[in-house]
């Protein structure tokens, strides 16, 4: 296919561009993923921790008091609470990143249409 070279030149403009984006996009949300997943994994763990806790504890005293059982299972809790407010933060720059990225990405795409359209064809 032989394109006018100002065809040519938009058309690798945008397929630059194109591969540009999908790599940057790809490794933000992949990190941005880890951020917002992990945190709460690792509250759910703690919870597990907490609960085992409590169970032994319960165990060992043989009744259910709970002063005994309230620091075991108030761990559990903190975990997962920390955990998630960790993740619910980790959302706020991700949506910045996002609407950002999305804003130049279509100024880009304009750009190119503008010089498409701008350029005489040979």
């Amino acid at each position: 296919m032989n394109l006018p070279e100002s065809e040519s030149t938009a058309s690798a403009i945008d397929l630059v561009s194109a591969a540009r984006s999908k790599r940057i996009y790809g490794w933000v949300t992949v990190f941005f993923g880890g951020i917002v997943v992990i945190p709460p994994l690792i509250g759910f763990v703690g919870t597990v921790i907490g609960m085992l806790g409590a169970f032994s504890t319960l165990q060992n005293t043989g009744k259910a008091d709970p002063s005994a059982l309230a620091s075991d299972i108030s761990v559990g809790v903190l975990t997962i609470l920390w955990g998630l407010a960790a993740s619910a933060l980790a959302l706020i720059p991700f949506v910045v990143f996002l609407v950002l990225f999305l804003i130049q990405r279509n100024k880009l795409k304009a750009l190119v249409e503008s010089c498409r359209r701008a350029t005489p064809p040979i």
